[in-house]
């Protein structure tokens, strides 16, 4: 392991030991990909539906300011999540604290309305994941 995927995987056990300190163990979400957006395979064709991946997080609010600094009154839902597995795309729609076991056909899925990956010297560490309202 290179010393940025040991720092991803402290990271991920930070967000895991965050989980346990404020809820009820590690907040596991679950990304919703288009299969357009998944890498292609020539060999075995692709899938004609979307995918589902797990991904540990930590759920926070962001509060929004005008140009002047001044708070405007709005938050945004914003996601802590690893970089151990799969990056999420702004194409892709989570369900928060729900694992792909627990996904049914009336699930609620939020769309991402951004992907910020935090990345010094190259190595994703973190994505904070915000959602559109």
């Amino acid at each position: 392991m290179s010393n940025g995927t040991d720092i991803a995987a402290e990271v991920l056990a930070g967000l895991e030991e965050a989980g346990e300190a404020t809820g009820n163990g590690p907040m596991i979400c679950t990304l919703q990909r288009s299969a357009a957006d998944e890498p292609t395979d020539p060999w075995s064709g692709g899938g004609s539906g979307p995918t589902h991946h797990e991904v540990t997080a930590v759920q926070t609010q962001k509060h929004i300011r005008d140009a002047s600094g001044t708070l405007v009154g709005e938050t945004k839902t914003v996601l802590l999540v690893d970089a151990t597995g799969v990056s999420p795309l702004k194409s892709d729609y989570v369900a928060v604290n729900l694992r792909i076991a627990d996904v049914m056909s009336d699930t609620r899925f939020h769309e991402i309305a951004d992907v910020e990956t935090v990345a010094p010297a190259g190595v994703a560490l973190m994505h904070k994941v915000t959602l559109a309202d």
